[in-house]
């Protein structure tokens, strides 16, 4: 829980701050959330719980195993077509724009959900029923800090690791030279260490689905009932005595 969005967080949080920056709008951004996000939202979990049936974390970990190879593939090729092809009037160059801006936020939005509704369908059927509330809070917690830290790591790696280019006006025009971007890079080095975690991390989740129900009980209502029974059988041996 804690570190399976590192590898994956400069999709997450940096992707669409760079096509902003590199000039795709404020207005196209906004767009697609009601037009893709949402309705891949509702559909999603509905399809792969019928896919997956019961296999909340086997969901999980196909959702992930596509988040850390093909999204970033996605997203390099949205970013690319954004700084190209922005200012692009021909129907070929717009056609190949909107793929790939609309192919790279389906596929986000539809790893991203499959993972979120594994998530709960798996904290839901772990929870113990006696703490249930305290027990979803505290996997819910651990959950929600591993997509938060990642995001301040990543903010800093890209800000350190960029260089802006050097800009100078020649007649009246200005023309930009040098300098280095850091998103490639860095996102080949995440998709490296997402297949990383998944080889190393891939047979402790397995081990965590195959563990019954019990395994994850604190077992507090046996001591409640054994404590009652023993309260019970004592008030029996003082009526006795008396």
């Amino acid at each position: 829980l804690l570190t399976n969005r590192f590898p994956t967080a400069l999709s997450d949080k940096v992707k669409f701050l760079k096509a902003v920056e590199f000039g795709l709008s404020k207005q196209t951004t906004a767009l697609l959330a009601p037009t893709i996000i949402l309705p891949l939202g509702i559909a999603v979990p509905i399809i792969a719980a019928k896919i997956f049936k019961g296999n909340p974390l086997g969901q999980f970990m196909t959702a992930y195993k596509l988040r850390v190879t093909l999204v970033p593939l996605f997203d390099i090729i949205m970013l690319l077509a954004v700084r190209s092809l922005k200012d692009a009037t021909e129907f070929s160059s717009m056609a190949i724009f909107w793929a790939a801006v609309v192919g790279s936020t389906a596929l986000f939005s539809i790893v991203e959900s499959m993972q979120f509704n594994a998530q709960m369908v798996f904290f839901a059927h772990r929870v113990d029923p006696a703490i249930g509330g305290t027990y979803m809070t505290l996997l819910n917690t651990a959950a929600n800090l591993g997509g938060t830290w990642p995001a301040s790591v990543v903010m800093y790696m890209v800000g350190q690791m960029s260089v802006p280019p050097t800009c100078e006006s020649v007649n009246g025009s200005e023309i930009c030279s040098g300098g280095r971007e850091s998103y490639f890079p860095l996102q080949a080095i995440f998709s490296v260490l997402g297949c990383t975690w998944v080889y190393f991390m891939g047979s402790k989740v397995k081990h965590l689905a195959d563990l019954p129900d019990e395994a994850w009980r604190t077992h507090q209502d046996d001591d409640d009932i054994g404590t009652d029974v023993e309260t019970t059988k004592r008030r029996k041996r003082g009526k006795k005595a008396r």
